[in-house]
């Protein structure tokens, strides 16, 4: 069975108002218990049931009882082995341990691991390693070639499977779409199936859709989601079906995000993708707000648009979301950041500097003079150290066990050296950096420094953020700066396209476009094509 594609361009309420009414029309005729509504993360399901927990005909009803039936495509299809554990941090560590190849990646998040990645993305086209590799970006998994993930591969599953019954003890996540739609029934309590976001699904989880669609009448069957937006293509989803599927789909025509300088812009991108395939999208933009796009030739050269940004970022409480295509664009973004004195994030991260960290350098001064909570001298304790040039520390072990003692009230630094936890010369350190022993927070005090000077409100959340284009798809902000620097062609055209898409149409009021570093080479080709941007003039 083919579902219904419901053809939501960016901002038009797919979510919020399109499947919540859907849903609220679904619960007319069915049970809530035989309404299936799927998604990507968990974020997303969490958003779908607070939009539809406040439907009355769910005010008796659980949230953890809709979990069962609004969660994540993987989480469904674990169902039929609910109860094998999935494979997770601890599991990924005493691999590491077992395996010291697995230690050539040093980086934190543990679930990017290119062993993860590329296991993914290999399943998720329904290629072998080998088929793969031919075709992928192999610099994506660096430090490791092919043969090495092949090793790892090996290791990974021998780690996961009893080796005396050869049953698997730890779920990956290519095992719960597998299991379900090689071993698994076609599910005969679902009455409608909802697929948020549908677009980003892979070659795999398209299939085990359909088989949980199997025994559904009436064609209560829904896709809702932007083929225009079909930009994981890497791992497996297929622009082309998607366009095709939804060529004559019900569209949602209101925006309700993008002002008219963006919503012309993207539709100036996109318009060679809606010509191939023979449709086109109303998509209007939100009523009341005009905006402006402007032009940057560079991050590192000043230009009037760096001027208009700036004092956008420095005097108003408007969001920024910096974008590209791939490395090494995030450095040259940071850079900006660094020269200018900008308090960012990167997206989906905590901040680049701690609200912790900025209220011990704005404090410092009052602890000298004046006297400070015991909760802020807390917050001074785990930077500062007991050796070294800067270490002003009595305590050797120099943790914040060393005040468990105090009473919870204010001090200052005379109270505590009385008290024989800091040393008495740091009376005369009249800068919080003379006692700063972290290195981390140590090689970012002349950010920290611009950031204070520049009067920026740090103890709210940073407004301005920073990510890929995969990244930020979903996110809405009030401005976004495109970089367009690649380093590669992209394998088709319209690729391209989609991803620039993508990236200008998480804005709301206005954009920048900063010009492609390398000679010939452009997203989406936008230098190239002549009047894409021509609300520059």
């Amino acid at each position: 069975m083919n579902p219904k594609f419901i053809s939501g361009p960016p901002g038009t309420g797919k979510t919020h108002r399109w499947l919540r009414e859907k849903y609220a029309e679904l619960l007319k005729k069915f049970p809530w218990n035989r309404i299936v509504v799927l998604s990507h993360t968990n974020i997303a399901a969490a958003e779908i049931i607070e939009a539809v927990k406040k439907l009355p005909e769910l005010q008796d009803v659980s949230k953890e009882d809709l979990e069962e039936q609004i969660c994540t495509i993987h989480s469904y299809c674990r169902g039929l082995y609910v109860h094998v554990t999935k494979f997770d941090k601890e599991d990924h560590r005493s691999l590491v341990m077992s395996q010291p190849l697995m230690q050539r990646w040093k980086k934190k998040s543990w679930d990017k691991h290119p062993l993860y990645e590329f296991t993914s993305q290999a399943h998720g086209k329904e290629m072998s390693f080998d088929d793969y590799w031919k075709v992928c970006d192999p610099d994506s998994f660096k430090p490791y070639n092919l043969s090495m993930l092949k090793h790892l591969k090996d290791a990974y599953d021998k780690h996961r499977v009893d080796p005396e019954t050869g049953k698997i003890l730890k779920l990956s996540f290519e095992d719960m779409i597998d299991n379900f739609l090689f071993l698994g029934k076609e599910p005969d309590d679902i009455d409608a199936l909802i697929v948020d976001e549908a677009q980003d699904c892979n070659k795999p989880q398209i299939k085990a859709l359909h088989k949980m669609a199997t025994n559904i009448k009436d064609n209560n069957y829904y896709f809702v989601g932007d083929a225009d937006q079909t930009i994981f293509e890497y791992s497996g989803s297929d622009p082309t079906y998607f366009h095709t599927l939804s060529k004559d789909a019900e569209e949602l025509e209101d925006g309700l995000r993008c002002g008219e300088t963006i919503n012309k812009i993207c539709k100036n991108i996109i318009a060679p993708i809606w010509k191939h395939y023979n449709y086109n999208r109303v998509w209007k933009p939100v009523e009341g707000i005009i905006g402006k796009s402007y032009w940057m030739p560079s991050f590192s050269k000043d230009s009037n648009a760096t001027e208009v940004l700036l004092n956008r970022i420095q005097n108003t409480e408007e969001t920024f979301l910096f974008t590209f295509r791939g490395k090494p664009s995030d450095d040259h973004i940071k850079n900006f950041f660094y020269r200018h004195g900008i308090d960012f994030a990167q997206v989906g991260n905590s901040p680049h500097i701690s609200r912790k960290v900025f209220r011990c350098f704005k404090t410092w001064n009052k602890f000298l003079n004046d006297k400070v909570p015991l909760q802020q001298i807390k917050e001074y304790w785990p930077l500062m150290g007991v050796r070294g040039e800067n270490g002003v520390k009595v305590n050797k072990m120099g943790d914040v066990k060393s005040l468990a003692d105090l009473i919870n009230k204010e001090y200052n630094v005379e109270d505590i050296i009385s008290k024989g936890l800091l040393k008495s010369e740091v009376k005369g350190l009249k800068k919080f950096e003379q006692v700063l022993t972290d290195p981390d927070v140590s090689a970012k005090v002349p950010l920290i420094k611009k950031i204070l000077i520049n009067g920026t409100n740090v103890e709210k959340a940073p407004r301005v953020e920073y990510g890929n284009i995969h990244q930020i798809k979903g996110l809405t902000r009030d401005n976004s700066i495109v970089d367009l620097t690649i380093t590669r062609e992209e394998q088709h055209f319209f690729e391209g396209l989609r991803l620039a898409y993508v990236a200008y149409s998480r804005a709301r009021i206005n954009c920048w476009t900063v010009a492609s570093r390398m000679p010939r080479l452009s997203l989406g080709r936008i230098e190239n094509r002549k009047g894409i941007l021509e609300l520059n003039k």
